[in-house]
């Protein structure tokens, strides 16, 4: 099965000062057509910011360094109206927050319809035909309703049915959604996943889903990236990472998850402090100082990513004798 997305050293910083700052550090990883890939981690680890990086949407104070391989192609050298061409068409987003994102001045339908009049060159008549049966996909009802209205007269979750609508309009091969599901109550979480599953598999979307909650991850994602402090510490599917979390960083994530099932109480345990500030990145390991099982090497070498089980990757020296 090819790559439809293949990263490789993703660097981005950022002017602070006068000075730059990584808060992308030498990221790669690859998405498989028809997989989804999970991006966790903390507030503040750079995943939001990986994933605009790779549809060229940060600010002119970043600057971008590595490979974006889209299909083959390199996405950061492109001019501007070559990456227009391809945003929306061939690679969508989903942000946080709808309420954001859509425009609180045009009408639902008008949004909708520029995706297909910038794209695919539709009539007005053609775009609305094509918008009602979106909306209807993704299970609005009243859809004629909710064309002729404005995002403020709909509800947090029939907003972000709208934003997935627009995505989706256009039948792109990669979908990032970066916190679909962060502004939510728990009912309508799921049924946002629900769609997002669906629709990926209807349409044959490989996904990029950006989150900080494990159980979402377990749900919706073929494979998982770990992300700390603007670097990758483990990658692997799914399945393996929960299994048998490597790094120490998955491991507090993993253990600061209620357990319903658990007829102990047992107190939640906590990762203690907080990522580091951009400015002030730890000269060796990003982790150490918050690492329970931190040696004094970590707190002056920088681990690499050792790949010791057939691509279950972790960037920690307890993993380096294991590497293959």
């Amino acid at each position: 099965m090819s790559d439809v997305l293949n990263v490789k050293g993703l660097n981005v910083e950022f002017k602070i000062n006068g000075n730059f700052f990584k808060a992308v550090k030498d990221v790669s990883f690859s998405i498989k057509a028809g997989e989804t890939l999970g991006l966790v981690g903390e507030s503040g680890c750079g995943k939001s910011v990986t994933s605009l990086s790779l549809i060229r949407l940060l600010t002119k104070s970043a600057k971008t360094s590595g490979e974006v391989l889209y299909q083959g192609k390199n996405l950061l050298p492109l001019s501007t109206s070559e990456m227009q061409a391809i945003r929306g068409k061939e690679i969508s987003m989903i942000f946080q927050e709808p309420m954001t994102s859509l425009n609180p001045v045009y009408k639902i339908g008008a949004q909708i319809a520029e995706m297909l009049r910038i794209h695919e060159h539709l009539s007005v008549t053609k775009a609305r035909e094509r918008s009602l049966e979106m909306l209807k996909k993704v299970g609005i009802s009243r859809p004629e309703q909710i064309l002729d209205g404005y995002p403020h007269q709909l509800s947090g979750g029939m907003r972000q049915r709208v934003m997935i609508a627009i995505a989706m309009i256009c039948n792109p091969k990669l979908l990032i959604a970066d916190e679909p599901t962060t502004a939510l109550d728990v009912t309508i979480q799921a049924q946002i996943l629900d769609l997002m599953r669906k629709l990926s598999t209807d349409f044959g979307t490989s996904v990029l889903l950006i989150t900080h909650d494990l159980g979402v991850v377990a749900e919706m994602c073929d494979r998982v990236a770990v992300m700390y402090a603007g670097q990758i510490v483990e990658q692997g599917t799914t399945k393996e990472v929960f299994a048998k979390p490597t790094h120490p960083y998955t491991r507090g994530l993993l253990n600061a998850i209620p357990k319903i099932d658990n007829r102990v109480k047992e107190r939640l345990q906590p990762i203690d402090g907080n990522v580091p500030s951009l400015t002030r990145m730890p000269q060796g390991c990003r982790f150490a100082a918050r690492c329970p099982m931190v040696m004094e090497r970590c707190k002056t070498e920088a681990p690499d990513l050792y790949d010791f089980e057939q691509g279950h990757l972790s960037r920690c020296f307890l993993n380096e004798t294991k590497a293959v």
